[in-house]
């Protein structure tokens, strides 16, 4: 369990720093079980860092926003006594918007998709949540678009464990849904893809980057983990898809986490755990913007575990980047490298001997600021430490900044329930749903209509209920159906004009599902 942490995007937060400190490095929350999940440089060249209290699914997420030398200017905390809650990723954009995702059991005991806006004085602007029952699914990674919306990537989100895995969804900046694009691969040895993050590209489309089980060419039904992309037009439409070491079997793969594009914007360069037999290597690969792999770049070698988180260029030649590397779980460390375009090691630094992984960015002032969580006596601790382009520790700024200048009043370190979020039931297209396979169970007619509309249920061999459900995901009634029951009349007179959904439901699953138009 602490191994697979190494390899997903944890990233980090911390509070307390002392001026005195002859370096810049800062721990949050250090007398607490605090993990760090990811931060950013926000607008006024201070940071946000998001997190959770304790392991596992938790009831409270916290959110801090710092100055520019990290020390604590307010926190929230995200979240209630009894629901869970795990917030994984956020970002920010130059009008303060802050935009956070991750799962929320709020409105149904399995995990659902939760997007988050605060605006840019902390408060809750809208949430919303992709309810999906009986399904564990959640969002991943989120980019904030120049038009005051957001960018959210859904995983497993489809009710069958092969579909809709992948998804894509664009708010706009009231929280309305524009579009929501799936990919389910038409490639037959592709199995349990996993996306980790996604950059915009230079024509303003999408390169997600992951890793897929890919089958064996020689071995059929036998499946290794391979690196994986998908790149997509603005609006989210498929365009092409890689699978690197698809021709080669056994262990030859590796995952992907993420990708940079060069400063000419005629590459892609993907931090990628590299997989031989028996071993793991931090490498780099590079891909032109057709997705044809021109190579694959080994850093350290000869290593049981190894993996490149993180890499972002700093110059034409050269990358920043967080790699870790090691034989055994406590033997692994973590080093800050300079790197040039074929993987040779310019400067290195070490940060921290675990298995936790680490988080850069570059900011404002060209400096590198580097996330990692730590884990020692029994709790997490998760630490913030800048550096300048020779890997030397930063110095802190003696000058003042202006902080939250966009927000007219001081900014309060309170509570934000996950409550009050707009369901999107994300069910009136989906052409894989239950009626499709098993027969209609469901027939809603007239369709349109201004007064009644009638529901003839068919198979109807349990206790079911009837949910209707407006397109912001409200839910407008439930009605309980007694077994054997075929027919049902809704009374829609009081509804506004507009489509609405019904789902049929019994204790288990959806069983169907069908839109219906009021007038």
């Amino acid at each position: 369990m602490r191994l697979q942490l190494f390899y997903i995007l944890l990233i980090v937060a911390l509070p307390t720093i002392s001026i005195g400190q002859s370096r810049w490095t800062n721990v949050y929350y250090g007398n607490k079980d605090a993990n760090g999940r990811f931060f950013t440089e926000y607008y006024d060249h201070g940071y946000l860092i998001l997190g959770k209290h304790g392991h596992n699914a938790v009831h409270y997420n916290w959110l801090i926003k710092t100055d520019i030398n990290g020390q604590v200017l307010w926190n929230k905390t995200l979240g209630d006594d009894y629901y869970t809650i795990t917030l994984g990723h956020l970002d920010a954009n130059y009008k303060g918007a802050i935009y956070c995702v991750g799962i929320t059991n709020f409105y149904d005991e399995y995990n659902d998709p939760i997007i988050l806006k605060l605006d840019s004085c902390g408060n809750k602007q809208w949430c919303r949540v992709f309810y999906t029952p009986d399904n564990y699914d959640f969002a991943n990674h989120v980019q904030a678009t120049e038009d005051g919306g957001c960018l959210t990537l859904l995983l497993l989100s489809g009710e069958e464990p092969q579909l809709d895995r992948i998804c894509l969804s664009r708010f706009n900046k009231v929280g309305d849904l524009l579009w929501k694009e799936c990919y389910n691969s038409q490639d037959t040895s592709i199995s349990n893809a996993f996306i980790q993050s996604f950059i915009q590209t230079q024509d303003k489309g999408f390169l997600l980057t992951g890793h897929t089980g890919y089958e064996d060419p020689n071995q059929p039904n036998l499946f290794w983990s391979k690196p994986y992309y998908i790149k997509t037009d603005s609006l989210g439409v498929f365009e092409w898809e890689v699978v690197v070491h698809s021709d080669v079997g056994g262990v030859q793969g590796g995952s992907a986490w993420s990708t940079s594009i060069n400063p000419s914007g005629t590459l892609y360069y993907s931090s990628i755990s590299h997989y031989y037999p028996g071993s793991k290597s931090p490498a780099l690969l590079k891909m032109d913007l057709n997705g044809n792999v021109i190579d694959i770049y080994d850093i350290v070698t000869g290593y049981f575990h190894g993996g490149l988180t993180y890499a972002t260029f700093i110059n034409d030649s050269t990358l920043a980047a967080g790699i870790g590397w090691g034989n055994t779980e406590d033997d692994i460390k973590n080093y800050a490298v300079l790197i040039d375009t074929s993987g040779n090691i310019k400067d290195s630094t070490f940060l921290v001997q675990d298995i936790y992984t680490i988080y850069m960015d570059t900011v404002y002032d060209n400096k590198l600021v580097y996330m990692y969580n730590t884990y020692q006596n029994g709790q997490f601790d998760v630490y913030l430490r800048k550096l300048n382009q020779e890997l030397e520790d930063d110095t802190l700024y003696t000058y003042p900044f202006q902080y939250d200048t966009l927000c007219p009043y001081p900014i309060a370190s309170d509570t934000i329930v996950q409550d009050d979020c707009g369901l999107i039931v994300g069910i009136e297209d989906n052409e894989k749903m239950e009626r499709k396979k098993d027969g209609e169970r469901m027939v809603l007619y007239p369709n349109p209509a201004s007064d009644y509309i009638n529901c003839r249920l068919s198979v109807v061999d349990c206790q079911c209920s009837l949910f209707v459900y407006d397109m912001f995901g409200r839910k407008m009634e439930e009605i309980l159906i007694p077994k054997g029951q075929q027919l049902v009349q809704l009374d829609v007179s009081g509804y506004g004009s507009g489509i609405y959904i019904a789902v049929l439901k019994n204790s288990r699953r959806v069983m169907a599902r069908e839109k219906f138009v009021v007038y």
